[in-house]
């Protein structure tokens, strides 16, 4: 039974097409969608219905607000977030990996239809009957009008059609998503084959049926049998065989055409084969004029890589040179400079030391003057020493002796300052003439190593100088042996 409505199906209009004729044979009053969404444009065409005859419900409020937002038809549409099965009781609604999968299936039986769905959660949640929710007093148009279209795009729909209860004898069309074929782990309510049955209770049959992405999962397509469908029917068989007529006028047009076509694609064949004929000779004669070309173009730029590569020897040897020679001048500058160093040195070294003589000289002066000074002291001791006996003796010369002595002790404590600040100088003296013999030592060292450097670099400058001669010559020698070469 199912690869015959698989078959019947495969010759039946498209969607849109089965859709504009079903509207133009039954055109609905008012349309309810239950689980919203906006994969299929064709589910929410309604163009020709009043806008507050149009009912939208979803589990998800975030899906009827993007349908407003989206939908241009959609600003005047009724919306209800609901959850809708056969009676009203608490439920668990799950969510998966695909939102379109999202419902009161568990994802886990869902497996077998798409191998890389995942469960992501689950909440409870409250459901209700289609017929409760119509019962509202804004709903009660949709709920009284007597050609209504029901489109149930989320599974099961059985248990939702179980919720319209006698509302089932108003409506038109329904289309709803079912399984062509039951799942391993069976959920009721969800084939084809059970809303089949149960719909055809309600005077109810089906008039077709489309495969989704998945040739599992179709959408059903049923019409209510009121009595007075031949007509309308009819009409539409004459249509369609209309039609067909013109289909097949059109193909024997084609028919024709394509004989023509045909003739025309062998006389083209035998031109391809005389062509690819021309093109393998001109290919071959091709083919040993590129390869004698190369053989030449290879051998003049063997020739020319080899004048490059002794050109850039030549300049490299030119640059070496002419840096030694640079670094030459630098060296005799700097040497020069040294010298002069040297000199100022010594110049300076000399005044070191005759002021060093001098000092000394002053040194010894004041040496002398120091021990003359003691011997003065001395002398000027024994001198207090007999007037203090006289001092002794009169009492009236005793002021006098003290002031005598405190004017020497005076006198004594100025020589001594000055005696140590002489020695200082001449301390101070003696290690500047230490510290300028050292230097001048130093700088002796660096120039003997300087002029070592020097007479070690101008031996390697020489030597390259030979070098350079000599590899002049031989690229003398090697141009006059490649132009001797006949061809260049």
């Amino acid at each position: 039974m199912d690869e015959t409505r698989s078959a019947e199906s495969r010759q039946m209009p498209n969607q849109q097409q089965t859709a504009n004729l079903l509207q133009a044979l039954f055109p609905p009053q008012s349309a309810i969608l239950v689980g919203a969404s906006q994969s299929n444009p064709n589910r929410l065409d309604w163009q020709n219905i009043q806008p507050q005859n149009v009912l939208l419900i979803d589990a998800k409020q975030e899906a009827l607000a993007g349908i407003k937002q989206n939908v241009a038809l959609a600003s005047g549409w009724q919306m209800r977030n609901a959850v809708l099965a056969e009676g009203q009781s608490e439920a668990p609604f799950f969510s998966a990996s695909n939102p379109g999968e999202d419902g009161l299936v568990p994802p886990q039986k869902l497996v077998s239809l798409w191998a890389n769905l995942r469960p992501l959660g689950q909440r409870t949640c409250t459901t209700q009957t289609l017929q409760t929710l119509l019962s509202e007093p804004q709903l009660a148009p949709l709920a009284s009008a007597t050609n209504t279209w029901l489109v149930i795009d989320c599974l099961p729909a059985l248990r939702i059609l179980q919720g319209a209860g006698p509302l089932l004898k108003q409506w038109k069309v329904l289309w709803v998503r079912v399984l062509l074929a039951p799942l391993e782990d069976n959920e009721p309510g969800t084939t084809l084959a059970e809303i089949e049955r149960y719909l055809a209770d309600h005077d109810y049959r089906c008039i077709g049926c489309f495969e989704e992405n998945h040739p599992r999962i179709g959408q059903a397509i049923f019409l209510h049998d009121t009595g007075d469908l031949n007509t309308p029917l009819a009409a539409a068989y004459d249509v369609l065989n209309a039609e067909k007529l013109s289909l097949l006028g059109e193909r024997d047009a084609l028919l024709l055409d394509k004989s023509a076509l045909g003739a025309e694609r062998d006389t083209l064949r035998q031109e391809k084969s005389n062509l690819l004929a021309s093109c393998d000779t001109l290919g071959k004669e091709k083919a040993a004029l590129v390869a004698a070309r190369d053989e030449q173009t290879k051998l003049a730029n063997e020739r020319k890589a080899q004048i490059d590569a002794l050109s850039r020897e030549k300049a490299d040897l030119l640059a070496s040179r002419d840096a030694l020679i640079k670094e030459k001048t630098e060296l005799a500058a700097a040497r020069d400079a040294l010298a002069k160093e040297k000199t100022a040195l010594a110049a300076t070294r000399d005044e070191q030391a005759k002021l060093a003589n001098e000092h000394k000289t002053q040194l010894d002066a004041l040496a002398k003057e120091k021990t003359a000074l003691i011997a003065a002291r001395d002398e000027q001791a024994k001198l207090a020493n007999e007037r203090k006996a006289q001092l002794d003796a009169l009492a009236k010369g005793t002021a006098e002796l003290v002031a005598i002595r405190d004017a020497l002790v005076k006198e004594k404590t100025s020589l001594l300052a000055q005696l140590g600040e002489q020695t200082e100088k001449a301390n101070a003296l003696l290690l500047t003439r230490d510290n300028q013999t050292l230097i001048l030592s130093e700088r002796d060292s660096q120039i003997h190593q300087f002029e070592a450097e020097y007479s070690e670099n101008l031996a390697r400058l020489r030597l390259m100088q030979d070098e350079l001669v000599k590899g002049e010559a031989q690229i003398e020698l090697i141009k006059d042996l490649l132009l001797r070469e006949p061809g260049l």
